[in-house]
């Protein structure tokens, strides 16, 4: 719960934009009363609530009263964001802007480029809770693995790549349950696949040998990235449409906070051979999160009016219509109840749609996840890194990167996907395959340089996969996109395994940077989706 108490005195023209209603980006207030149309009582009060806003509860008072030749004017503010887990970052922010309340016009950089209600609010929190977890179980392998195969196995790289090749097949797991989540829910799939995520990956701390923690991996890191998927799915399914670059923005620094806790704690694989095991015991203090989350998380919106269309396609190419009545619309998940018809999304999937992110996603995958797996053993083995060093490596390098993914969302938000897709995927490329060539402060730069506008890919990736498929099919969709990026994913690692180990690092790099630079390419021909409505995106034909 927030509180503001604030006391101005002034002439009384000063008092007029005070007792009027806001309508911000932030909130919009309605008056529990009418003023008069004559000139304002020499003293009184005005309250206003929250008819629009991600607030629980929310109270605007304003008192006043006479002051020689002014008013003094007393203004007391109560609220209590809905927005639950993360509310604490944002009410420092919150509390300066119910003040005097936000400029007609003015963007905050902190705030969405719309106005979110509760039931949006708590779908953006929810999965970002959930990222965080889904990051900190993909993350632990990817960290400690070096350190794995050399306890319990022959410690080379070409090893390490194989066992990353090997986990990512367990992608088909994940388009399984993908399609699932179109048949059954994406909240129930979500939940189901953490728990099971969950067990598996703290029960590879006990693995007797690298077999085994193959295995376990391949299931648990797949049902994260399925449970993360499918919270992800009615997160762009809740928001308005000029704020889900920025959600996915933020769940991607979620994420990342979940896999930074892997890095912190990576100095246990320094204890002893076996102190590995210790991270991938981490995984328990999820289970606590998962529970809060499953409490807040809400099935789409979107997947419950699917589910009570007459008209579903149930497989066999059932009729649509052209239009949905306003009257069928849910108004919970949205802002507002649309006051003109909204077009039917069609529940097929277009073929070129697929073709294009399918080849965009492997050309990125074959460069990002060698880069991303064997970075730790590059720092290790060829720079003689210990833990403690490549964590601190990590943090430095890795935590700028923040401002790449904000900087991303914003301008996937508002100036469209490709300008901020475009130069980021170009700008991994260039300057990762800078940091694999060089050592000393340039390695550092480089890496930090990546980092930053490389993560300005990552707000519009992470949402035009959802956007660019329909409701009936958009589970199922990110599912096989899914795979197809693992694909890239284990050509890359078999490419940079057998490469590094003939060649060395520099040289296997340089090459395989040229999947980011043509991705940029393909990029351009992404159909734009800034700021347009899913249904609007995915019309029936």
């Amino acid at each position: 719960m927030g509180s503001i108490s604030d006391e101005w005195r002034g002439p009384a023209e000063s008092l007029v934009e005070r007792l009027r209603p806001r309508d911000d980006l932030l909130v919009r207030e309605r008056a529990d009363d009418e003023l008069d149309d004559g000139p304002d009582p020499p003293s009184g009060s005005r309250s206003f609530a929250a008819d629009a806003g991600p607030f629980t509860t929310y109270e605007r008072r304003v008192d006043w009263r006479p002051d020689g030749t002014g008013v003094v004017v007393e203004q007391r503010v109560e609220w209590r964001l809905g927005f639950p887990y993360w509310g604490w970052i944002y009410a420092p922010f919150v509390r300066r802007a119910l003040r005097d309340g936000i400029t007609l016009g003015a963007r905050p950089w902190w705030l969405f480029p719309d106005r979110l209600s509760v039931r949006q609010a708590r779908a953006t929190a929810t999965m970002a809770l959930f990222s965080l977890v889904a990051g900190l179980l993909y993350g632990q392998l990817t960290q400690v693995l070096t350190f794995a195969s050399a306890d319990i196995g022959d410690g080379s790289s070409g090893q390490q790549a194989a066992i990353f090749a090997l986990v990512r097949i367990g992608a088909v797991l994940t388009a399984v349950m993908m399609f699932q989540a179109d048949r059954f829910g994406r909240r129930r799939i979500a939940l189901w696949s953490f728990g099971i995520a969950i067990a598996l990956s703290a029960a590879t701390a006990l693995v007797p040998g690298l077999a085994a923690l193959t295995v376990l991996q391949a299931v648990s890191r797949n049902l994260a990235v399925a449970g993360l998927l499918a919270v992800d799915t009615i997160c762009v399914e809740e928001l308005p449409a000029g704020s889900r670059a920025m959600a996915a923005g933020l769940g991607a620094m979620a994420y990342g906070l979940g896999t930074g806790v892997v890095v912190v704690a990576l100095p246990l694989a320094d204890i002893s051979d076996w102190g590995w095991r210790l991270v991938f015991a981490l995984s328990l203090i999820t289970v606590p999160l998962v529970v809060s989350g499953s409490r807040t998380l809400k099935e789409s919106g979107r997947f419950q009016l699917l589910g009570r269309r007459p008209d579903r396609d149930d497989g066999r190419g059932a009729h649509e219509p052209a239009l949905v009545e306003p009257a069928l619309i849910e108004p919970t998940p949205f802002e507002s109840t649309p006051v003109e018809p909204i077009p039917v999304e069609s529940t097929r999937i277009r073929g070129s749609r697929f073709v294009l992110l399918a080849a965009l996603f492997l050309l990125l995958n074959l460069f990002i996840a060698p880069f991303s797996q064997l970075q730790n053993d590059y720092l290790r083995a060829d720079r003689g890194f210990d833990g403690l060093t490549i964590t601190i490596f990590t943090v430095l390098t890795g935590t700028p990167a923040g401002l790449g993914v904000l900087v991303g969302g914003r301008i996937a938000d508002t100036r469209g996907r490709r300008w901020a897709l475009v130069p980021g995927l170009v700008a991994l490329g260039v300057f990762t395959a800078i940091f694999f060539a060089v050592s000393g402060a340039p390695m550092w730069i480089s890496a930090l340089a990546a980092a930053v506008l490389g993560t300005l890919t990552v707000a519009p990736l992470g949402v035009l996969a959802p956007e660019l498929f329909p409701t009936a099919r958009r589970g199922g969709a990110r599912g096989a996109l899914n795979v197809l990026a693992v694909t890239g994913s284990v050509i890359g690692l078999l490419l940079a395994g057998i490469g590094v180990d003939a060649n060395g690092y520099g040289p296997t790099f340089a090459l395989l940077a040229l999947g980011p630079l043509v991705a940029a390419g393909l990029a351009l021909a992404v159909p734009e989706t800034r700021g347009r409505e899913l249904e609007d995106l995915n019309r029936a034909d």
